[in-house]
């Protein structure tokens, strides 16, 4: 509420209990959940244990860190999130009938508001509108929900008021779903919507996970709209970014968040830092090279002798050698010894010159 939310009106938050934080108030999205299913359901385990210790005024913060019991690798607070995503939509529709659009995010998530209002400011809230960056899961579409969710108002009057009590209906089939987002999805399929993908515009990735350089997706002169997993600490620095150019008119663009946010911040080297150039993903996707050196200097020297190269990270005696740019984030030495990182700053101002101007910037639905 302090950065990316503090100039924004009609802001709800929804959580697995009712409480104030400050000045904000916290709704339980779990309250209207079918009574049956929370009393005979484990996923809810977490969600009983939590009020019993509120009522009797005991600390939750003991149930901080606990497992699902029939899943110990995922956290019990996660397994319910899915059950709240139909609810919150009932509740807020509720509170606020008459929005144009409701957007759903996670407390992690960015949102580039002046981008979103240009950009929703051309389309008609009266058409059934579900946008997202899409995943897919055996075979369903849907909008991921770190990344936003945004609806229209006849999409929302469609689920709330022409099927009026889906989130009872639906409670019983979420059980056997692994998350919300997708439930969503699969049910606006049976009601006939489909997601309209809109990635990179909106995105899973926070600015310093962001691939640029060749082989990465294109989308340079693509304006941004939300980001995902960002600390409270990237969203105050991005929050100042926005605020320093706040007298620009043009929408921001990816080609903007690596020039003027990222840029700056990249040399030949970073201590006990960590660029990504190891990322699994990502070092898979561009062919990056795996090699064993016993120097930073001589994981440099790999770089600059591997004319694909743009970025590079040592630690311990592995060298990872990344043909795309990433910015990364801090890392503290281990057992395998320090961390450190870099870039062949004179490729990437090779490369940066041959991209295009963003003279035309446009949005991936521009009417309707």
């Amino acid at each position: 509420m302090q950065t990316g939310l503090r100039c924004v009106e009609n802001v709800f938050f929804f959580s697995d209990l009712e409480q104030d934080i400050k000045e904000y108030h916290l709704y339980d999205a779990l309250d209207t959940v079918s009574t049956y299913l929370v009393s005979d359901n484990t996923d809810f385990d977490f969600y009983r244990q939590q009020k019993a210790l509120w009522q009797r005024e005991q600390n939750i913060s003991s149930l901080r860190g606990a497992k699902n019991p029939k899943a110990p690798d995922i956290l019990a607070a996660w397994t319910l999130d899915k059950y709240k995503f139909i609810h919150t939509l009932e509740k807020t529709w509720a509170m606020k009938p008459d929005m144009d659009w409701y957007i759903l995010i996670d407390a992690d998530t960015y949102v580039v508001w002046s981008n979103m209002m240009l950009w929703l400011g051309i389309l008609d809230p009266k058409k059934k509108w579900y946008f997202g960056s899409e995943v897919n899961i055996a075979g369903i579409h849907f909008a991921h929900g770190g990344s936003g969710i945004i609806l229209s108002k006849e999409f929302m009057y469609e689920i709330v008021v022409t099927h009026k009590g889906a989130a009872s209906r639906w409670d019983p089939r979420t059980q056997g779903k692994c998350c919300g987002d997708l439930v969503l999805a699969e049910m606006m399929l049976e009601y006939g919507t489909k997601l309209h993908d809109v990635w990179p515009m909106m995105s899973g990735e926070r600015p310093s996970s962001m691939p640029f350089g060749p082989g990465t997706p294109n989308y340079w002169c693509k304006p941004a709209l939300t980001m995902h997993h960002l600390s409270p600490t990237d969203m105050k620095e991005f929050t100042h970014f926005e605020e320093r150019r706040s007298d620009n008119p043009r929408p921001l663009t990816h080609a903007d968040i690596l020039n003027e946010f990222l840029l700056s911040s990249m040399s030949s080297s970073r201590e006990d830092w960590d660029n990504l150039a190891s990322d699994e993903g990502e070092f898979r996707k561009t062919g990056g090279v795996l090699s064993k050196t016993s120097s930073f200097e001589e994981c440099a020297q790999a770089c600059e002798d591997d004319e694909k190269c743009f970025q590079y990270s040592h630690h311990g005696k592995e060298c990872y050698i990344g043909m795309s740019v990433r910015f990364g984030d801090t890392k503290e030495a281990d057992n395998e010894g320090k961390c450190r990182s870099g870039w062949n700053m004179s490729r990437l101002s090779n490369w940066l010159s041959r991209q295009p101007v963003c003279e035309r910037i446009e949005f991936p639905v521009q009417k309707g």
